[in-house]
């Protein structure tokens, strides 16, 4: 080209451009049209390929990605990196969460080998009359069906004399403990009634203070205990509904030949009414339930921790980057084990260690588990605290935007929302620690009171406000 003279742009090179890029975007839509065609439409060509479509579109989608919905509420985050060093800190929390729900899995277990063993020996299907066990641990001391007349020919008087049955019975417990069972039989099945039992050659009116009074509708079973040692008793039956036929009452009186009462009476952390009336009405029945439901979600669990942490510890060994696959796994793990692993963990504790569950039916039996046991004790404890752990991992998801003029009130907002993720992420725990710490931990602690109470109420008041919330901002 001559000095000075003017370059020009090669004609046809803006087409070039043009039809180079078009190219692409044609290669790149059939790229995607075929990606989204593996995706969805070849399972039955290439099920292997579907399958790794379908998993990185799940790990590298943003549609699939949980943090935006984490941030919907709060646009002061955003998502946070997930480096090699976080990776290994959560591994190591599902290590040692799993080490500890393997001995909760045999601690479920045990006790139900246990208990099912002791239901078998002493409420064998042999073994029951009137709906009621009759192991070797009780006497049938006495049992009759008490006849009252009809009430219509007194309707014509003001006064109506009250009808009463009475019957008699000896014990030989030491104190006398026995359990009083009145039934009223059929059409009268709701029949109001009052029994009055004393010992015998004693004053049997209701004002007397020695005599046992029991007032109540349909059937009932109550145990009494009494320090007073009398071999004998009198008791009274007074029905008190009215009815034109003749009514009929069950009564039976079983006593206890428990050689440990004494160890049984001065454990402080059982009832043993209670836990009596409860084995003896067969109320074990909604206990035996949620503890064999425990144990076998307590496996469920265990095997989708383990199956998690194992996908996590391959990918980190093949391929460091696991940032992104862990962020989907911690999400998943909290609706799938998370969450409902805390709810699992309240019910068996709360099946074994209340005051009428079935330790204290066991301790009935065996003087073994009479001995206190907290139920938060050392293996249960750590349960507890690596779970909610592991609950809490999605704080690991969320990171401050780092913006100008941020005042502490700002820092206070963020703050805020991560404690109220806290609070929606432990809500079983703390909502049975608020409810069963008194009857469950036997604490009566104000300030135990006041940490579970605050977390169960921010995070109650989140699930229900934030829908809400969100119904009402899409109307406006």
């Amino acid at each position: 080209m001559a000095p000075g003279q003017e370059q020009k742009p090669l004609r046809g090179g803006k087409s070039k451009s043009k039809n180079k890029a078009s190219r692409d975007e044609e290669n790149g839509g059939a790229t995607a049209a075929g990606e989204k065609q593996n995706l969805y439409g070849s399972v039955s060509e290439d099920p292997a390929a579907w399958l790794k479509g379908v998993s990185r579109w799940l790990e590298t989608s943003e549609d699939t990605d949980p943090v935006r919905w984490l941030t919907f509420c709060c646009d002061d985050f955003k998502p946070r990196r997930l480096k090699a060093p976080v990776v290994l800190a959560w591994l190591l929390i599902q290590a040692f969460g799993l080490f500890f729900q393997v001995i909760l899995l045999f601690e479920i277990g045990r006790n139900l080998e246990h208990f099912e063993d002791t239901l078998a020996a002493n409420c064998a299907p042999a073994q029951q009359q009137h709906d009621i066990c009759l192991g070797p641990a009780w006497n049938l001391s006495f049992t009759g069906t008490l006849t009252f007349p009809p009430s219509a020919s007194q309707a014509d008087f003001d006064f109506v004399i009250p009808r009463t049955q009475t019957f008699s019975f000896r014990t030989a417990s030491h104190p006398p403990t026995f359990l009083l069972g009145v039934q009223p039989q059929v059409p009268h099945s709701m029949a109001e009634w009052q029994v009055i039992i004393h010992p015998t050659g004693k004053d049997g009116s209701i004002g007397h203070g020695g005599n046992i009074v029991s007032h109540s509708w349909g059937s009932r079973y109550h145990v009494i205990t009494e320090r007073h040692e009398e071999p004998s008793w009198d008791g009274t039956v007074n029905l008190k509904s009215k009815y034109s036929d003749e009514a009929r009452i069950a009564i039976f009186i079983i006593d206890s030949r428990i050689a440990h009462l004494e160890d049984i009476h001065q454990q402080k952390q059982c009832s043993f009414e209670g836990s009596w009336q409860n084995f003896n009405e067969r109320g074990q029945g909604k206990h035996h339930r949620v503890l064999s439901f425990a144990r076998s979600a307590t496996s469920f669990f265990l095997l989708v921790q383990l199956s998690l942490a194992a996908l996590v510890l391959r990918r980190f060994f093949l391929f460091v980057d696991t940032g992104r696959l862990l962020s989907r796994v911690i999400v998943f793990k909290f609706v799938v084990q998370d969450f409902p692993q805390q709810m699992c963990i309240a019910a068996y504790l709360y099946a074994w260690y209340a005051d009428n569950g079935l330790r204290c039916q066991m301790c009935l039996f065996h003087p073994s588990h009479c001995d206190e046991q907290h139920p938060l004790h050392s293996t249960n404890l750590l349960v507890c605290v690596f779970t909610l752990l592991s609950a809490v991992a999605n704080q690991l998801l969320l990171q401050a935007k780092l913006k100008r003029g941020y005042d502490s009130e700002d820092e206070c907002v963020l703050c805020f929302f991560r404690f109220v993720m806290i609070s929606v992420s432990i809500l079983p725990f703390s909502t049975a620690m608020c409810f069963l710490s008194a009857v469950l931990l036997h604490l009566k602690s104000v300030t135990l009171y006041f940490m579970s109470a605050v977390p169960t109420i921010l995070g109650w008041g989140t699930l229900l406000c934030v829908p809400l919330f969100v119904c009402c901002d899409e109307e406006f």
